[in-house]
């Protein structure tokens, strides 16, 4: 059974058709990407699945609660990098909170600064470990590693693996990278330009996520699909 099911859902904004007839499901433990140009819909749908808008036609049916990354940090600048991540926490784990700050480059000294006094990158990794502390059945990350490097990439899409894997959170990504959407998801969804509609859909197995199955891959699927904002 889903935990997440969208059916014959519509989003209009300003007269325009943004959403048609959009149907989706996901499972416990699932990763999926949603893999498309920019504009085709990709944030509307996860602000519809928080909430945040409310769609014309059709529904929405998810079991438990939501966590939602948004594009922007959104961090509470009252208060700091630890007070940030305790405040979604249902039980306050320091040595948790610090750990987790500690395995992506954070210090227990950067931990007690406010979020402006952080660089643009800190503020991400702690926005990404504040999403990963609110306890969700559900977790949808819009665009969660941009303007990371390479290495930090990599560290926080094991993240979300394990937090899949080990605690059958579903997770939804929204990315304009391609190796993003191959390391990481179970399912991408490729979405047209317009309506988002689901042009393709393409399962992975972790047995297939090696480096010459994606560089096939790359060439196969994701040729005319690179997208950049």
């Amino acid at each position: 059974m889903p935990l997440l099911k969208i059916t014959n859902l519509d989003f209009y904004l300003a007269h325009s058709c943004i959403i048609e007839n959009f149907n989706f499901s996901i499972k416990q433990g699932e990763i999926v990407t949603l893999f498309g140009p920019s504009g085709c819909g990709k944030t509307t749908l996860l602000k519809i699945i928080s909430r945040i808008l409310k769609p014309w036609n059709g529904s929405v049916e998810y079991t438990g609660r939501v966590a939602y990354l948004f594009q922007e940090h959104r961090l509470f600048e009252s208060v700091s990098a630890y007070e940030n991540i305790a405040l979604v926490m249902q039980k306050i784990d320091k040595q948790w909170i610090l750990g987790a700050l500690n395995s992506v480059g954070l210090s227990e000294k950067d931990a007690q600064k406010y979020p402006q006094e952080l660089s643009g990158g800190m503020r991400a990794r702690v926005a990404f470990i504040r999403a990963l502390a609110y306890p969700c059945n559900i977790l949808l990350l819009d665009e969660p590693f941009s303007g990371l490097d390479f290495k930090m990439r990599e560290i926080l899409i094991k993240k979300v693996t394990h937090l899949a894997k080990e605690k059958g959170v579903a997770v939804i990504l929204v990315t304009h990278d391609a190796y993003e959407a191959c390391m990481l998801s179970s399912k991408i969804l490729f979405l047209s330009t317009h309506k988002m509609q689901i042009e393709k859909t393409l399962n992975i197995t972790q047995q297939e996520r090696n480096e010459k199955f994606l560089k096939e891959l790359f060439k196969q699927e994701f040729k005319g699909r690179m997208y950049f904002d």
